[in-house]
């Protein structure tokens, strides 16, 4: 494996004692110092402290505000309180709150730990559990909450049924449907998508591949689009060619193994693409892995470029381009809409900004 894949112990290492500094001088609330004084007294470089603020950014630890600067986030509510509101969290699998970093597990954690400065609690139901399932199929018991919140779980049955009780309004995280009245909190896929192709656009970069994911149109088509879209601002037409997805779903080796070959496709053409962009991170490092199996270096001879920005958060890489999505805060999004008095038959949605991150994975095409 390349010697790029570096588990970046230096920025965890700042992001624990960050909030360990946090926690014992009791900042909760409170402006911080600057990065380069924050760099000075843990002795690192400032883009190791940027590394870490981003990823305590995501975990809610701060709050970055425009034109006045960062911030530790308040103090986590501690106990049960009296009087407070209740919130149902509907998912399709059981989440482990001391778990690693969880694309999904990171929007309950968001909901978990905002609902308390709403005045609420949270009771997190989960579908592949028979007893919890009966729960939510139950309208006396569900009739104790005062608003519903959906994890990606998208049947028009249940979200029906979570409207027919008329307690208050029905949340739906990270996908959305057009033809019931209900709150959707998604991420901004297609400009954050158009920001990552615009960006290599920028670099040089007129041959640009995208790898898919499994059935698009369902899962999200936003990416595709928003790709799409930066590439016409160019006047460049979007080569078929240069655009591959799996005819099923696939995960762990078999991905990496559709990743690969899909490489070995586009290397074949009779005008290779100078640059990959992954639907997400993890079709993004399979890539990079692929074409450094081949001799080439990433980030001098190729681009590649991601999307969630998992990567850097589980610890695999970081230093790949790629477009951060912010679950955590979905999940504060969904509490605050799901406590919100709307009306119950009044559906929107709520869209949460993604943000790309520039590192060393792209570059401009050899000779430009």
């Amino acid at each position: 494996m390349s010697s790029n894949f570096v588990k970046p112990y230096r920025r965890l290492e700042a992001r624990a004692r960050i909030e360990q500094m946090i926690r014992r001088r009791r900042l909760w609330g409170q402006r911080l110092v600057s990065e380069r004084e924050l760099a000075a007294e843990l002795g690192v470089c400032r883009w190791t402290i940027q590394g870490a603020l981003a990823g305590l950014e995501a975990d809610g630890v701060i709050e970055r505000r425009q034109g006045s600067g960062t911030f530790a986030a308040e103090k986590p509510s501690a106990g049960r309180r009296p009087g407070l509101a209740r919130l149902a969290v509907i998912t399709d699998g059981h989440f482990e709150a001391g778990g690693a970093w969880h694309y999904r597990g990171e929007m309950i954690r968001g909901i978990l730990g905002y609902a308390p400065r709403l005045r609420a609690e949270c009771t997190v139901l989960s579908l592949d559990r028979p007893e919890e399932k009966e729960t939510v199929w139950n309208p006396r018991r569900m009739r104790e909450f005062h608003g519903f919140i959906s994890i990606a779980v998208d049947q028009r049955e249940l979200l029906s049924h979570l409207l027919a009780l008329r307690r208050g309004p029905v949340v739906l995280v990270d996908h959305y449907v057009r033809d019931l009245p209900i709150i959707g909190v998604v991420d901004g896929s297609y400009q954050g998508a158009r920001a990552v192709t615009k960006h290599l656009l920028a670099l040089g970069h007129r041959r640009i591949a995208f790898i898919n994911c499994h059935h698009p149109s369902a899962t999200n088509p936003e990416k595709l689009a928003g790709f799409r879209a930066a590439l016409h601002e160019k006047e460049i037409e979007p080569d078929p060619a240069l655009v591959v997805e799996p005819a099923e779903p696939v995960g762990g080796e078999e991905l990496d193994r559709f990743v690969a070959a899909a490489v070995e496709g586009f290397l074949k053409l009779p005008e290779p693409p100078t640059a990959i962009f992954g639907f997400d991170d993890t079709r993004a490092l399979p890539a990079v892995r692929a074409l450094e199996a081949r001799g080439g270096q990433v980030g001098r001879d190729f681009s590649v470029a991601g999307f969630g920005d998992s990567a850097i958060r589980r610890g695999l890489c970081d230093w790949l381009t790629s477009c951060r999505i912010y679950p955590r805060k979905m999940g504060q999004e969904a509490a605050r809409a799901a406590l919100a008095p709307a009306g119950q038959a009044e559906g929107r949605t709520i869209i949460v900004p993604n943000r790309l991150y520039i590192r060393r994975s792209t570059c401009p095409p050899p000779g430009a």
